[in-house]
């Protein structure tokens, strides 16, 4: 192994990318250089991207991993393998991990660890380092960092970092600035997904609703004075689509300078209607479509395809996923344990909060999970989610908001107990998710059935 593998400072490196300052790549080309594998994991436009910096920096020893292997065939001549086909000497071999997903991402860094792979980048760090081309002091546009089809910015704190540098505002306190955080708009799906995060087809029928525009209107106002800044703001439900009054929603947020891009993520499959997209002026916006062709008919693609084009029409800035093969399984919505140990555990061991905080109908909830617990009224743990709509004055509101985001754990974490595997991506059925034998006997199958 070369002398630059043991002086090379990886957590320095993400540091300085996540910095928002111009980064200097030279450490990091060398360490790169000094293994005798590059395995680049993932070849979509992130893991493309990075490849073709790489042989521009005459790093010649690339292999990519991908599922899809097959259908894409070779990348710039280098070929592609199934993950974990092919053996590598372990210490002189660098997975570079470039899949955007960051939802399966803990799970897919777990068995790289599990299979002895210890020296791994992350490419989307990587990628805000060596070719993001914003810096502190610049307006990023979403036309840029997201139809590039190689960032997806929704967790990036190279992003976070220079949207933070651009608040003007004073606020009381210790600032709150945060990566990224949800606003649910309704609980309503023309999908069934079976292994939804959010658990729609589980919902009872009077759950399954749109919150009031008037309702989300006033918890916009309301989080965006509270917090000094958020780098991404996702917009969803279930459907997003599904809201009627999607435009009038947007130029509310765009009434507001302290977020950096808003992204509306949509299955595509729902018909979306020109008075949804009118109106619509801001170039923080960004229409998310899904990979879900795979499970649409025929009339479901066809709806997909004057989406697009609708979008296009209106000429605001959208993306289009490409199929992922596997999602993760979330634990169901059943209690796991109610000891304290155990939820503090995973409160200490959970990448979500404060990332995903999700604010629905006057309520900051922890995570999907709360939301699904208090919404479909399994459990109502008042401790677990922040009236944003408590009539106290700002600094206040702002010290209970930190106070909640730090408490050692959640109610909600007694009703998780991590990642149970993956599926087949965009599965439709119903799995209860109530009884944990059901739940979970469901589950087994179905992963048995798959290989």
């Amino acid at each position: 192994m070369l002398k630059e593998q043991s002086t090379f400072n990886l957590e320095e490196f993400y540091t300085q990318c996540e910095s928002g300052e111009k980064v200097e790549t030279q450490g990091v080309i060398a360490y790169i250089k000094s293994f005798q594998t590059v395995i680049i994991w993932g070849s979509a436009g992130l893991g493309q991207a990075i490849g073709r910096f790489l042989e521009q920096h005459k790093i010649s020893n690339l292999v990519y991993w991908d599922l899809r292997y097959k259908e894409i065939g070779p990348i710039g001549g280098r070929k592609i393998e199934a993950p974990f086909s092919e053996e590598y000497d372990r210490n002189n071999t660098l997975i570079i991990y470039s899949i955007p997903n960051h939802v399966i991402m803990r799970s897919l860094l777990i068995d790289l660890r599990q299979n002895k792979y210890e020296h791994v980048i992350r490419g989307d760090i990587l990628y805000s380092g060596i070719l993001c081309p914003y810096c502190k002091g610049d307006t990023p546009a979403a036309g840029v960092c997201w139809m590039k089809g190689e960032c997806r910015s929704v967790i990036c704190q190279r992003f976070q970092t220079i949207t933070k540098c651009k608040t003007k505002v004073e606020k009381p306190g210790e600032r709150i600035d945060l990566t990224y955080n949800c606003f649910i708009l309704n609980s309503l799906c023309n999908l069934n997904c079976t292994h939804c995060v959010q658990f729609i087809n589980n919902y009872p029928s009077k759950a399954r609703v749109n919150i009031s525009t008037e309702a989300i209107c006033r918890d916009i106002d309301l989080w965006l004075e509270m917090i000094d800044s958020v780098g991404t703001i996702s917009v969803m439900g279930g459907e997003t689509f599904m809201h009627p009054d999607i435009s009038r929603i947007v130029n509310k947020f765009a009434e507001h300078e302290n977020f950096g891009f808003i992204s509306f993520p949509t299955n595509g499959l729902y018909p979306i209607k020109p008075q949804q997209l009118e109106g619509i002026e801001d170039k923080r916006v960004i229409i998310a479509f899904g990979a879900y062709q795979h499970v649409a008919s025929q009339q479901q693609l066809e709806i997909y395809e004057k989406n697009i084009e609708l979008v296009k029409s209106y000429g605001i800035a959208y993306t289009e996923s490409r199929h992922l093969p596997t999602w993760i399984i979330p634990s169901g919505l059943y209690k796991v344990s109610d000891d304290i140990e155990y939820m503090t555990k995973r409160k200490q061991g959970c990448s979500m909060p404060p990332r995903n905080l999700q604010v629905r109908d006057g309520k900051v909830h922890v995570c999907d999970k709360g939301v699904a617990l208090y919404a479909t009224g399994v459990a109502d743990f008042r401790e677990d989610y922040f009236d944003l709509t408590q009539n106290i004055n700002l600094e206040e509101k702002r010290q209970r908001f930190r106070e909640f985001v730090d408490k050692p754990f959640y109610y909600t974490c007694g009703y998780c107990e991590g990642v149970p595997g993956n599926a087949p991506s965009a599965l439709q059925g119903k799995i209860d998710a109530y009884d944990r034998k059901t739940y979970e006997d469901r589950v087994w199958e179905k992963e048995n059935k798959d290989e």
